[in-house]
């Protein structure tokens, strides 16, 4: 007999059946559908690895490829062709140490940049407790270029200078080139024509070359000048706000620096009497005087001294006028900040090898130098073919080249020996802001259009308050000094007898000689404590020499 109950219950059962292969059918479309979703995050993962991996390898792989001689063809890495050509253009050069960069500054590792990690960038400020003294500019207009205006405060002296006119003795040059030429010992090492000498010297070829500027014997002539000149009127000009441009009953021209504190009169006229030292002949010839009405000197312009505000008894410094000036821009070896100037760079710049050629960018001893994460290698011993310089003499526009660096070679010892802020290191300060600061003119100093003569102006921070901010600076004032290896014999010379003999005694010397009783009432002698920094940055000047002579002298 047929169970209805039965029948009931197998209907539910089969019920609970087909609802249980309905939660699994859905259980399993969830899971699919998730797996999928997986699948496709694995796959964007795989992607966005390799696209990493595919940027930021190579670019790993450039440095590494710098150290192994490649070089760059249009911006991707490539094996440099092994021709003969090209190894010419591979020398000791990329196994020279490291050479200090403004990334060392920025850098807060230990090792051999680590003398650099304690400087730090400081907000925008005054730079001395005067307060009409030059304010560094954190921003630079790249227009302003074009104009070829100076970007500092000091603009306006060079501007005026340019309307100016100065003519050389040009009897005088052809003697006292040949004088020049006669410091040289025919015994010494020289390399072709005479660019380079015993590896870190500029040869004679440079020094016949460079133009003749002030000599002690100038100087000495404008001082005397001074002592029976008259002053007919004063004028508004030659930079600062309460400067001066002096003219003289005969027609003279000099630019007068007044100060309300006397550290910037002694650090102008101080640093003047370290030039003529070293025997750099870059410094306009520069006197000291006393504002005295009744003076000779002044009697005639009692009304303009008053109109500037001048106190009587106050020390001036006396410049005289240099005219046919422009502005003097930074040069390309010392633009980037990763370049040198030594003797291999040389050597590139008389080859002509220093620039692009043929589609390729030869980037020597720029971006392609010596790892800098391997140890230091020390320079192999330079090979026949690179040992000297090319033996024909170089070329007017090479020569040209040659004669500005040789003078930016002394215009960098004198800043780092005087600790100068307001000339390159305010180019370097201000490359944290704008990375084209460099191809800025730099700041206080111009060329002179008629004899290419580089003009050191305003050095009124130096060897006073520039060493009362070291401790901020000294990082921008050591930077170019590293970086260099050519050097003038004649600088290194004076710098050694001043070594051997006080520096402050000879200084101070000068300044008995070049002043009167009433100047020195005002005027003191330059303190103490900056002669002992003096002699220490003389001894730092030599070991970079040194140093150099160790790494680059012909053996």
């Amino acid at each position: 007999m047929f169970d209805v109950r039965t029948v009931e219950a197998g209907a539910c059962c089969e019920q609970e059946r087909d609802s249980a292969d309905g939660a699994m059918s859905m259980t399993a479309r969830r899971r699919r559908a998730f797996q999928r979703q997986a699948c496709l995050l694995s796959v964007l993962a795989a992607f966005s690895l390799g696209l990493a991996l595919g940027v930021f390898v190579p670019l790993i792989g450039i440095s590494q490829a710098a150290s192994k001689g490649s070089i760059v063809v249009d911006g991707s890495p490539e094996q440099e062709p092994q021709q003969p050509a090209l190894q010419a253009l591979h020398h000791p050069a990329h196994q020279m140490p490291h050479f200090p960069t403004i990334d060392d500054i920025r850098s807060a590792d230990d090792g051999p940049r680590g003398r650099y990690a304690s400087v730090s960038f400081i907000a925008e400020e005054k730079l001395t407790g005067e307060g009409e003294d030059v304010l560094f500019h954190p921003k630079l207009e790249v227009d302003g270029f074009v104009e070829r205006k100076l970007p500092s405060p000091a603009a306006s002296i060079v501007q005026q200078m340019l309307a100016g006119s100065s003519k050389m003795a040009q009897a005088a040059v052809p003697e006292r080139r040949e004088s020049r030429a006669s410091k040289f010992d025919d015994s010494e090492r020289e390399d072709g024509e005479g660019v380079i000498r015993d590896g870190i010297y500029w040869g004679p070829s440079v020094e016949r070359a460079l133009p003749d500027g002030f000599d002690q014997r100038q100087s000495e002539s404008w001082a005397r000048y001074l002592h029976e000149a008259e002053v007919e009127r004063l004028e508004i000009g030659c930079g600062r706000m309460q400067n001066r441009l002096l003219v003289f009953r005969d027609g003279t021209r000099a630019c007068a620096r007044y100060r309300q504190n006397t550290d910037q009169i002694q650090g102008e006229l101080f640093s003047f009497y370290l030039g003529q030292l070293l025997n750099l002949t870059n410094l306009a010839p520069s006197a000291a005087s006393i504002i005295d009405p009744e003076a000779r000197l002044w009697a005639a312009a009692t009304e303009e001294l008053a109109g500037a505000q001048w106190k009587p008894t106050k020390p001036v410094v006396i410049t005289k006028w240099i005219g046919n000036l422009e502005p003097a821009g930074i040069p390309q070896p010392f633009r980037p900040l990763e370049r040198h100037l030594n003797r291999f760079d040389v050597r590139n710049i008389t080859e002509g090898l220093d620039r692009p050629r043929d589609g390729v960018r030869r980037l020597l001893l720029d971006r392609l130098g010596p790892a800098r994460d391997g140890p230091a290698a020390t320079p192999a011993t330079p090979s026949s073919s690179t040992s000297t310089l090319p033996a024909q003499p170089p070329t007017p526009e090479v020569l040209e080249r040659l004669v500005e660096l040789a003078q930016w070679s002394d215009l960098i010892v004198f800043d780092y020996l005087i600790a100068n802020l307001d000339r390159v290191v305010n180019n370097l300060y201000n490359f944290q802001w704008n990375a084209d600061i460099m191809a800025a003119p730099a700041h206080n100093l111009a060329r002179q259009t008629d004899s290419s003569l580089l003009v050191f102006l305003d050095n009124e921070s130096g060897l006073l308050h520039g060493y009362r901010l070291l401790k901020k600076y000294e990082a921008y004032h050591g930077l170019l000094l590293d970086n260099l290896c050519v050097f003038r014999r004649s600088t290194v010379r004076a710098l050694e007898a001043l070594r051997d003999a006080s520096v402050g005694q000879r200084l101070n010397a000068l300044f008995e000689r070049t002043t009167t009783a009433q100047i020195r009432d005002v005027l003191p002698p330059l303190p103490e404590k900056s002669v002992k920094i003096l002699v220490d940055r003389i001894d730092r000047v030599l070991g970079q020499v040194q140093k150099c002579r160790e790494t680059f002298a012909d053996r």
